[in-house]
């Protein structure tokens, strides 16, 4: 677009920064498409996200931010000849040379109606992508894929060169290729189980993760869980049973595990005939020293890693305290009506 049509450009960079720094967020960015002077001065106006900026893979190619304030913007790249009304999905086309003509802004609780910006060349995917990088300072990417035509050779090239801390998968995708193609992330979110064996499932538990979430099609056994090396564990779908949680407490305590920070664990029924039934407290401590926690008694958990909300504090309500010889604390944490455990490891600075 032609910067020399806003009137607004016409003004010294020093004024111009001032007004930018008064701007609502989503006027600021769209501002910074409009001319490589307007995105030098948006980056000057020192804008950054509350956490990261989500890439999703959908029924549009969308980007995500949210605020300090909380309020959150959505950016959806939009071109009508990508648009099937057939399927509601994006065709498998390589979005690495893709040239989208518009782009749908969205601001959350702050316009009942989107922001249509139209640039007359258009922009690749990634083009957009480096440009959000830049304005925002350089937040974590998490990238979402929730559509059937993910391709991860075309991702791989628009994805080159940026580090993605967490994928969050919803459906099929190619193991192998997609994680190469996002540069390796730390941090895991699969909500299907698409590996063909064991040995490569277990080849997976063995990375080094900072974050891993696991919830359809995953049924983890103790065996899984001794494996996994991360910081912070999620599985919402095991047959884990007390004398495999007091088992896995003490590889903890024997000196495994750490880097461990959280973990969290459901069991889920066979069938839904099946009485749901809380963990036994008197099982999974079998045998181990520990302290009683009040349930009135709350605590702040500081985790290294932001949950799916952008939180990075557990309040933590009761439990059982058990230290380690080496003076390291945890605390376990069971449900009263469901099969639900939870384990924290203290960092000594807590």
């Amino acid at each position: 677009m032609d910067g020399t049509m806003f009137p607004l450009l016409r003004l010294p960079n020093k004024a111009l920064l001032h007004v930018l720094r008064s701007m609502e967020e989503l006027s600021l960015i769209l501002f910074s498409l409009i001319s490589n002077r307007s995105k030098t001065l948006t980056i000057s106006a020192n804008l950054k996200p509350e956490n990261d900026l989500k890439v999703l893979y959908a029924r549009e190619f969308t980007f995500e931010l949210q605020l300090p304030n909380r309020d959150g913007i959505e950016f959806n790249l939009y071109d009508s000849s990508l648009w099937s009304w057939s399927n509601g999905h994006l065709p498998i086309v390589d979005l690495s040379h893709f040239v989208f003509s518009t782009v749908q802004a969205d601001q959350y609780g702050k316009i009942d109606e989107r922001i249509e910006y139209k640039e007359s060349k258009g922009w690749t995917a990634r083009q957009y992508l480096l440009h959000f990088l830049d304005i925002l300072h350089q937040p974590d990417v998490y990238f979402y894929y929730k559509d059937p035509g993910f391709d991860a050779d075309c991702v791989s090239k628009t994805m080159e060169g940026v580090t993605v801390k967490r994928l969050c998968t919803y459906g099929e995708f190619e193991f192998e290729k997609t994680i190469k193609a996002l540069n390796y992330p730390s941090e895991i979110w699969f909500d299907t189980n698409q590996f063909t064996s064991h040995e490569s499932l277990s080849k997976f538990y063995i990375q080094n993760f900072d974050y891993l979430i696991l919830v359809n099609g995953f049924l983890v056994t103790l065996d899984d869980l001794l494996l996994m090396n991360c910081k912070n564990i999620i599985v919402s779908i095991s047959r884990l049973r007390e004398k495999h949680l007091n088992i896995y407490i003490r590889s903890w305590l024997h000196g495994q595990k750490e880097e461990l920070e959280h973990v969290c664990l459901l069991a889920n029924r066979a069938n839904w005939e099946e009485e749901v039934v809380p963990y036994n407290k008197k099982i999974v401590l079998k045998g181990l020293k520990y302290t009683t926690v009040p349930d009135d008694v709350e605590r702040l958990f500081y985790c290294s890693v932001p949950d799916t909300d952008g939180k990075r504090v557990e309040t933590i309500k009761g439990g059982y305290d058990i230290k380690r010889k080496d003076g390291k604390l945890v605390t376990i944490v069971l449900q009263n009506d469901w099969p639900w455990f939870e384990m924290f490891v203290w960092p000594n600075d807590q």
